[in-house]
């Protein structure tokens, strides 16, 4: 299977994996393709699931499905220049060692989103933070893990969690300038819209930690 990305594409790319290998090396993602896009699924640390689609010229009928170390499809971005990439080129990972890959958000039913801006929600994300910092100084482990459950689990803009805020802008989909973003559900799942993606997060219970994924 060999896709065709344009190079602003490539290079978003590019940046959202080596973002997400920094926060965590060993990170695995399923790529997954349809007739005009290339999808890139991924689990991160504290419950975050990540969705990448890209438009590409896709090469080949049959639908692509692997799962693959996200290490070996940065290096072949970036020490293969030519326009086409050739999928069949990543060896597919046995093991995913108890990471889901399997679950994707829903694609409709979906209620009428609330709208913000940008630069008025990220504020909400700093104060967290630096609240964290300040009442973390001399906890020991068990209290700064008890404490950072208390505060990401907020609910934050529209009923999101702090937590799914926080990810976005950590990874750079939620960002300080006055865009308009917009945050819907549909059942469990919640949905944060950005102009360069949409972070996703599900709940199954009152006490469940928050899973998050993302989708361009």
């Amino acid at each position: 299977m060999q896709i065709e990305l344009g190079a602003t594409e490539r290079r978003t790319l590019v940046g959202l994996i080596e973002k997400q290998i920094e926060w965590k090396p060993s990170l695995v993602l399923r790529l997954v393709t349809s007739p005009s896009a290339v999808g890139f699924y991924s689990a991160l640390p504290l419950d975050v699931h990540v969705f990448i689609a890209m438009p590409a010229t896709i090469g080949g009928a049959a639908p692509f499905d692997r799962i693959v170390h996200a290490s070996s499809l940065l290096n072949l971005l970036m020490n293969d220049q030519s326009p086409k990439i050739d999928l069949n080129a990543l060896e597919a990972v046995e093991s995913l060692a108890g990471t889901s890959l399997v679950e994707m958000p829903p694609t409709n039913g979906w209620q009428i989103p609330m709208t913000a801006l940008a630069s008025d929600i990220v504020p909400i994300v700093n104060e967290a933070a630096e609240e964290f910092d300040r009442r973390s100084k001399g906890l020991g482990e068990r209290g700064m893990s008890d404490l950072a459950d208390e505060i990401w689990e907020r609910p934050g803009w529209a009923g999101l969690p702090v937590r799914m805020l926080h990810a976005a802008v950590r990874l750079q989909l939620l960002w300080n300038e006055p865009v308009k973003v917009g945050a819907a559900t549909c059942g469990p799942w919640k949905r944060l819209s950005t102009p360069r993606g949409q972070v996703f997060a599900y709940a199954t219970g009152p006490a469940a930690r928050t899973g998050l994924r993302i989708v361009n």
